[in-house]
């Protein structure tokens, strides 16, 4: 298990486009080894990732960052190629370069707007009106969240002249609606307004409120597992069962496509070594539904990389065929058991 989780081997299977499930356990546990290059190499795990152009593998990848406050889509390589440029050297891949293309849109918008750059964010949404309404799975705030924090009607107001945009008044913010954020904020003459403005947003709505709230099951899963975590207060990683390789196009196969040879620069090493504890609290985190917030029974994946309740992902499904954590149109509405977090499960079982 050791050798399983250590961030050189974790970047040799992503190199070499192998054992994928090996690799989503260790990011599963380490999200921050996604951007770390190690000692030797001269790419990440994401760039490899990205150079495979398996965009599946991406959304999966991308959604564990989602609490990792100190991720970057265009951490750069050794010699500072971002993503961006990765994906341009796959020409066959056209879907993982529209992806990115996207994403680093996304990224550049929302950075604005958290630094209240509005009009930056205006013309962003002009070009593209989709965008006012998205974010990438890794960012806590959609663009009216930031309008919101800043208590910024009069932004508000201008946004909404854009032609052929309006604003989706029922995104959340881990899980909590517009006027909640604002008022975590401190902003209460935003949140005043647009309640005023919108009330039927912002009364209760028991069918919307009700596709995230867990079910009876999930209750009383997440009442069972914090029970027997109460018995331990570290976990560690050889406490995890390792994944089953799984080989797809060989690396070199695509390396005589592209015609690029990939350097390997020494640098400072940022290896983290496996053997690590887990907090309580961090395993809890990576065993919950996206959607509830509570422990997940039947763990699924969707289209979009999170792992939700197959129960509370299927009944949003009704209603929406967008991700629930991203507002993203998804591109199916498949569901993959994640066996990952099963493994987990079953392993605090066992204890």
């Amino acid at each position: 298990m050791s050798n399983t989780l250590s961030l050189q081997t974790t970047c040799e299977d992503a190199k070499y486009f192998r054992n994928f499930t090996g690799i989503l356990m260790a990011l599963s546990l380490h999200p921050e080894w996604l951007v770390k290059i190690p000692e030797g190499r001269a790419w990440a795990i994401l760039h490899h990732v990205v150079y495979s152009g398996d965009v599946n593998q991406l959304e999966q990848l991308l959604a564990l960052q989602k609490s990792n406050t100190a991720f970057r889509l265009l951490a750069p390589t050794s010699k500072n190629e971002t993503v961006l440029d990765i994906a341009k050297l796959r020409p066959d891949q056209k879907e993982m370069l529209q992806r990115i293309e996207r994403l680093v849109k996304l990224d550049e918008m929302l950075a604005y707007a958290k630094d209240c750059e509005w009009d930056k964010c205006y013309s962003i949404i002009e070009e593209n009106p989709s965008y006012g309404n998205e974010k990438p799975p890794y960012r806590r705030f959609y663009l009216i969240h930031h309008i919101a924090a800043d208590n910024n009607i009069d932004q508000f107001q201008t946004f909404k002249k854009i032609q052929n945009f309006k604003f989706d008044f029922t995104l959340r913010a881990d899980r909590k609606k517009i006027n909640v954020i604002a008022r975590e904020e401190g902003s209460n003459v935003f949140a005043d307004y647009i309640e005023q403005e919108y009330p039927s947003y912002f009364d209760d709505d028991e069918i919307d409120d009700k596709l995230y709230e867990p079910s009876d099951t999930a209750l009383q899963q997440t009442n069972k597992i914090n029970v027997l975590m109460e018995q331990h207060n570290i976990f560690q990683d050889s406490n995890f069962i390792s994944g089953i390789a799984e080989n797809k196009k060989p690396r070199k196969v695509v390396d005589a496509d592209v015609e690029k040879t990939q350097p390997k620069p020494k640098q400072a090493s940022n290896q983290n070594q496996s053997g690590v504890g887990y907090s309580v609290g961090f395993i809890q985190n990576l065993l919950k539904c996206s959607l509830t917030g509570f422990t997940v029974t039947d763990p699924v994946v969707a289209a979009d990389g999170f792992t939700y309740e197959r129960s509370a992902i299927e009944n949003w499904f009704k209603k929406s065929n967008c991700s629930p954590m991203t507002n993203e149109k998804l591109a199916h509405k498949n569901l993959n058991p994640n066996l990952i977090v099963q493994q987990i499960l079953n392993s605090i079982v066992r204890e």
